[in-house]
């Protein structure tokens, strides 16, 4: 009995120690598998040169999606006008030129579409609005030759000082008394100034890492310098290049409206080709039965009918054929109308067959 009571107090013990974790004890565990994951969670700490290769990086990578995608949309309206103007050459070569010739033999006046202004359909982007993102210099290799003169200058003056605290002149030092002098101008800097215990050893020591001090700062200093300055330009670049990618966006949807257009247009002139084709039958069939005009001649008042729906049908698709697709580089208002005028004529002819 003991024993099965020792069982439940363990199992309840077990059950109620694993109680859930606040948001605080959550929290704190995700931060500290971040730091031991080496996944730091602000990117603050980074160094300048890190961000601006990061922007400039990025603003390339923002102009090329952008710029693949524009010549993309490019080569599908490129599609849509080569086989809107194969068709259209087409249809006026055939059927149109038919049912004109048709009309002319029946002694109909067909009046054609007369053009405002010259047909227009350009895809081609304004000039001037090119962008290329370049690397910039970090500057360390000019950091490196400042910071080496630096350390050659310091080097010079520190041994100007030297002799001269030795009174010894450094004009009347030549090449070879210049050797001699340099054990004791390294045995003075191992003194510290001093006078005796001189080490020459701790002197080029000393005189190496002083030198190297100055030239290191120097190097920092211009790195430094650079890379604020670098920094600005790489975000000045940045914004730029997200202008960039804005305005080409523009240009996109404009394009994709001229493509969509384009393919609305050249399937509106395969309708209109299979229901002149219908009248140019009908066409055909008057002028077998009733015979060319001529100035005695009365056409039956259901053929007058069928030359008057036949010239409507060639004045729509020819006022949709040669208006302009494109204004100024973008998708001309009125041709989009002519589209809606020629899709209405379609309509009322299938209703005038089914109704």
């Amino acid at each position: 009995m003991n024993d099965n009571r020792e069982d439940i107090e363990t199992i309840v013990q077990e059950k109620y120690s694993e109680q859930p974790q606040s948001e605080e004890e959550v929290m704190e565990e995700e931060i500290s598998k971040d730091i031991e994951s080496n996944n730091p969670i602000e990117i603050a700490k980074k160094s300048k040169l890190l961000e601006v290769k990061e922007l400039i990086d990025n603003s390339k990578e923002l102009v090329s999606k952008v710029e693949t995608e524009v010549e993309e949309c490019k080569n599908e309206v490129s599609e849509s006008a080569k086989a809107f103007d194969e068709a259209k050459h087409n249809f006026k070569n055939t059927t149109f030129k038919s049912a004109e010739t048709l009309l002319a033999k029946l002694g109909f006046d067909y009046t054609p579409y007369d053009e405002v202004e010259p047909f227009e359909l350009l895809i081609e982007e304004e000039e001037g609005e090119s962008f290329s993102v370049k690397d910039i210099s970090t500057g360390r290799f000019t950091g490196f030759i400042l910071a080496l003169l630096a350390g050659l200058a310091t080097l010079g003056v520190l041994v100007y000082l030297v002799l001269t605290k030795l009174n010894i002149d450094p004009k009347t030092l030549t090449s070879e008394t210049a050797i001699e002098k340099i054990n004791p101008v390294l045995t003075w800097i191992g003194t510290l100034g001093g006078n005796t215990g001189g080490n020459m050893i701790i002197g080029a020591v000393i005189l190496g890492f002083s030198t190297l001090i100055v030239a290191w700062l120097v190097y920092a200093i211009c790195v430094n310098i650079k890379a604020k300055k670098n920094l600005d330009i790489a975000k000045e670049i940045h914004e730029k290049s997200k202008e960039y990618s804005i305005s080409k966006d523009d240009y996109k949807r404009e394009m994709k409206k001229i493509d969509s257009h384009l393919r609305e247009v050249t399937e509106e002139l395969s309708n209109f080709e299979t229901i002149l084709n219908e009248k140019v039958a009908t066409l055909k069939r008057i002028l077998h039965i009733e015979g060319a005009y001529d100035e005695a001649k009365e056409y039956h008042p259901s053929s007058k009918k069928s030359m008057l729906e036949t010239e409507k049908i060639m004045q729509g698709i020819e006022y949709l054929l040669n208006t302009s697709v494109t204004k100024e580089g973008r998708l001309n208002f009125q041709s989009v109308q002519a589209l809606n005028n020629a899709k209405a004529i379609y309509a009322d002819y299938l209703v005038s067959i089914y109704d």
